[in-house]
């Protein structure tokens, strides 16, 4: 009997697990339809560090002014 209830335990965590995780790759989705740019991609070599700082600084200049943007525009209506 243990051992059953053991099975259906497993069986139960392993469900939870499994909807938690794809939940969280739809939440990625959805914030990502609303956004016009692409992060971009964590370097793997040093060389690349000075590049991704440089695509970073880019990323949240290019939000910055959209929000600007989107804040003056409902400013203004």
């Amino acid at each position: 009997m243990k051992f059953i209830s053991l099975i259906i335990t497993i069986l139960i965590i392993g469900f939870i697990v499994k909807k938690q995780m794809n939940s969280s790759t739809v939440t990625k989705d959805a914030i990502n339809n609303g956004n016009d740019f692409t992060t971009p991609k964590i370097p793997t070599a040093p060389e690349d560090v000075q590049k991704f700082r440089e695509d970073i600084n880019e990323l949240m200049q290019n939000t910055k002014d959209k929000r600007d943007e989107e804040i003056n525009k409902q400013l203004n209506n």
